[in-house]
């Protein structure tokens, strides 16, 4: 995977930086779903350890923590942090000469939030928060001479490939409306040329938080590739996928995109390193908006610990802490339904003030603002 990591200048730069937070509170991040042949004890247990596998890689962000050997008893133990599950029957598969089309079924499994969660902390493992990047993405397709665009009534099949990988990484990814605005807008040809200014443009009215641009084509018979490029927040990441079938071909950019992500916003909830933020909020009005802002707080799975350190009249602060480095959190703060950044931004580091008792104590912390979303 090649990665850009530079100031980028012009349009480009503007793509990558220009859409507000717009981010999604993901649900089912500690549920999978798992075909089945059978209800057996065994094969459930097997589906389990599948199931798991994928919830690892969807609350983690990255393929990479199967690796790691904490996660093997962990898996191993399935069955002991299923909070419940269930058999639905699967979709049925379209019948083939050679395999025709056999019952089918699936296991919807969910998994014990905090238990999960307290392994991860337990192995300094990262876990990524329910709030995540809204993405958009254009994807053009190659086949033979001619290119299309996916999105709207176009490529039902790659967007159901799309929507199916996208929730298996806990990804909300969405596609355009390829409506007459996106139409005059953008066309295949920008797309596959990589005119980054005609994609800005034509991204503005969905205000993502983050671009994806894909182009799939052909090399051989039955075996396609991919290129890729995410823009979020003035980072540029672009890759290329390995040779596979379309859908493979698809599924690698919802994957790279995570993993990307992921290495941002992730957090390793090492309960030993704990480190201590100041988060002002603005327009406190009524004991609702206190006592929502402080549930909103104490809910975050990075924060060990909530205080209120000051209160000047609508404005509240609060001492946060924080298992492990307090970046990661500060920068999905305020992509909720609760906060927004302030104006103000960033404060200058302020130690904690001597009203909040034990807190005026720790060394000085950094501070930053938000206000309630209206």
């Amino acid at each position: 995977m090649k990665s850009y990591f530079a100031v980028i200048a012009g349009m480009a730069m503007g793509l990558a930086a220009s859409f507000p937070a717009a981010a999604v509170e993901v649900s089912g991040l500690y549920e999978a779903e798992v075909p089945v042949t059978g209800q057996d004890a065994a094969e459930r247990a097997a589906a389990s350890r599948t199931a798991l596998e994928e919830v690892l890689v969807k609350v983690s962000g990255s393929a990479d923590i199967l690796q790691s050997p904490a996660i093997k008893p962990l898996v191993a133990q399935a069955e002991q942090w299923v909070q419940s599950y269930q058999y639905r029957a699967a979709p049925p598969a379209p019948a083939t000469a050679a395999a025709p089309a056999a019952p089918a079924q699936l296991l919807w499994v969910a998994f014990d939030h905090q238990a999960i969660n307290r392994h991860l902390s337990e192995a300094a493992l990262p876990v990524w928060g329910l709030n995540r990047p809204r993405i958009l993405l254009w994807l053009a397709v190659q086949e033979g001479s001619g290119r299309s665009l996916v999105g709207g009534d176009s490529r039902p099949d790659l967007q159901e490939a799309i929507s199916t990988q996208a929730r298996r990484r806990g990804l909300p990814v969405s596609v355009p409306l390829l409506d007459l605005q996106d139409q005059g807008g953008l066309t295949v040809a920008d797309l596959w040329g990589d005119f980054a200014d005609a994609v800005s443009k034509a991204s503005e009215r969905y205000q993502p938080d983050a671009v994806l641009v894909g182009r799939v084509f052909a090399v051989a018979a039955g075996k396609w590739q991919s290129h890729w490029t995410v823009y979020h927040r003035g980072i540029i990441t672009s890759w290329d996928s390995a040779e596979g079938m379309q859908n493979e071909a698809v599924a690698a950019g919802i994957d790279g995109t995570a993993e990307q992500l992921a290495k941002r916003y992730a957090l390793s909830l090492t309960p030993d390193a704990v480190s201590t933020v100041v988060v002002t909020v603005e327009n406190v009005a009524t004991l609702a908006d206190y006592a929502n802002v402080l549930r909103y707080l104490q809910s975050l799975d990075p924060v060990a610990g909530v205080q209120v350190a000051r209160v000047e009249g609508a404005k509240v602060s609060y001492l946060l802490k924080v298992r492990g480095q307090p970046q990661a959190l500060i920068r999905t703060l305020g992509w909720g339904k609760m906060l927004r950044p302030s104006d103000q931004g960033a404060a200058a580091s302020s130690a904690p003030p001597a009203e909040a008792g034990k807190a005026a104590e720790s060394p000085a912390s950094e501070e930053y603002r938000y206000r309630i979303v209206p």
